[in-house]
């Protein structure tokens, strides 16, 4: 039979976001031995057996990188690719950026720093937007504002786990399923509409996200199956 990628016990652990890009062949290689214990029945048990990690924080960020500065990271590994920074209101230049991988949308600290001098203390400023293509990284002193959180996107490239798309609702209409936007356990119902024979889909959020982010994955869900992700796609926001 097919594999299928389940949610684990504990949703603040659960890693299927990350794993949504995982093939058949790969997932029916994968094992989750903890995957049905919550992260309290793990340390219970490592305490039993006297773990020698059973008091180690939890881990967060790139865990398994360990202790490193993450800028000096993506310096090393990306090096820089410098471009304009504007003001998302108005459009006007007000700085230069070092390369978009050194920014998320929603970020706030460390974008004082690609600011002119006389723009820094109109702040704060939040990243809302970042254009690939020509490499222009756009900031808002207003990122709370109403106008800011979307409820819809498309998604391209679309990854299904189990090698074909879900079904259509009756008589052609969206699939109803639930999506996540980035990790964590935080999920929002959605009507997905299918483009491109399952490639490609429109999605539309039953609530609002402020945190919609070009080039990150949405994640699709049938319950408690994780169906596959695609990438956020610049066209819609």
């Amino acid at each position: 039979g097919r594999a299928v990628l389940y949610q684990s016990a504990d949703a603040h652990k659960d890693q299927t976001y990350f794993l949504s890009q995982l093939s058949q062949s790969q997932l029916a290689k994968t094992l989750f031995p903890l995957g049905a214990l919550p992260k309290s029945d793990v340390r219970r048990l490592a305490h039993q057996r006297r773990l020698p990690n059973r008091a180690r924080k939890d881990s967060q960020g790139i865990c398994f990188l360990g202790q490193l500065d993450y800028d000096a990271f993506l310096r090393g590994h990306l090096g820089e690719r410098r471009g304009e920074v504007r003001e998302f209101e108005t459009g006007e230049i007000i700085g230069e950026h070092r390369g978009l991988w050194y920014h998320t949308v929603g970020q706030r600290r460390g974008v004082g720093p690609a600011l002119g001098p006389r723009h820094v203390s109109r702040g704060p400023w939040y990243v809302v937007r970042k254009e690939m293509d020509s490499n222009v990284l756009f900031v808002s002193r207003e990122y709370a504002s109403a106008d800011k959180p979307r409820n819809a996107f498309h998604a391209d490239a679309i990854n299904w786990i189990g090698g074909a798309p879900p079904p259509a609702g009756a008589a052609g209409e969206p699939t109803p399923l639930r999506v996540k936007v980035r990790h964590g356990a935080a999920s929002h119902e959605a009507s997905v509409s299918l483009l491109d024979g399952g490639a490609r889909a429109h999605v539309s959020l039953a609530g609002r996200d402020k945190g919609l982010a070009p080039g990150q994955f949405a994640a699709f869900y049938d319950g408690p199956v994780c169906l596959g992700s695609g990438v956020i796609s610049e066209e819609g926001l």
